[in-house]
């Protein structure tokens, strides 16, 4: 009986310890970050370009209600011609914004703007600016809007940023693998950094996947910014049978000692 058990335990421990390898080794793309979300992405239609960007005018985004703020007017927003819209990519504390008519070099107030807008409101939306616009310190009409299913496309960054390393030559040695991470995390906003780590980039594989294996294969230690990754319900899985194999084994380990105490008494 206890030959039979110490194999038994044997068995288990090993058995706990090359699955748990052969786990690591198959999940290499899961190396964790200690990045949380920086910032939160918020995105305007402009329905009324003819009228609002007249004699050059621009758009700017002035928010507050956070640990920062901007300065009325605020400061210019970007565009993305994938998504044919202004974005903005406001820090994370950030609660409430607007959309401002300013020059052409975001320095004036041109004399139109939404109403106040709050983060809350725009999850998984844009802001469609409707108008007609009101000037003299009224507010310009829009409404929020659910993006189709599909949408927001990837945008022109992103894209840029993955045809840039979808090639050998873009990312074939130690020095350019390394020099793709430090762009990843210095160069794409938060938003920016989650769509590549959620895009298909082929061969079943996510920006994610290849991040991590250019970090695998050249050895890089660099932490990825972005949101965390999330361990997936294969990885529980793993990790429940990781534990439940090492616990039989140690109360087989228990069972053993228990009987040969017991011969000796």
């Amino acid at each position: 009986m206890k030959k039979i058990i110490k194999i038994l335990t044997v068995s288990l421990l090993f058995g706990a310890v090359a699955f748990g390898v052969k786990t690591a080794v198959n999940k290499q793309d899961a190396v964790r970050t200690e990045a949380s979300s920086l910032t939160k992405w918020v995105w305007m239609k402009n329905s009324i370009t003819a009228d609002w960007d007249k004699d050059g005018a621009a758009t700017a985004i002035h928010y507050w209600g956070g640990a920062t703020g901007t300065a009325w007017p605020g400061v210019l927003v970007k565009w993305d011609q994938n998504n044919e819209k202004c974005y903005y990519d406001l820090p994370n504390d950030v609660t409430h914004y607007m959309f401002i008519r300013v020059s052409g070099d975001g320095t004036q107030d041109w004399g139109a703007k939404t109403a106040d807008l709050t983060y809350t409101d725009s999850v998984g939306k844009y802001f469609d600016l409707t108008g007609p616009i009101v000037w003299g310190g009224g507010t310009t009409p829009g409404s929020f809007v659910a993006f189709p299913a599909g949408q927001p496309y990837t945008t022109v960054v992103v894209n840029n940023f993955h045809l840039s390393i979808n090639t050998a030559a873009g990312a074939c040695s130690a020095t350019k693998a390394q020099a793709a991470i430090n762009t990843f995390n210095d160069n794409l906003t938060t938003f920016e950094q989650n769509q590549y780590k959620a895009m298909d980039v082929g061969g079943g594989k996510t920006g994610l996947d290849r991040l991590n294996y250019l970090k695998a294969r050249y050895g890089i230690t660099t932490p990825l910014a972005g949101s965390p990754v999330r361990i997936t319900d294969d990885e529980k899985t793993a990790m429940f049978a990781i534990l439940t194999i090492s616990g039989l084994g140690i109360l087989s380990l228990g069972g053993y000692f228990f009987l040969k105490k017991k011969q000796f008494n």
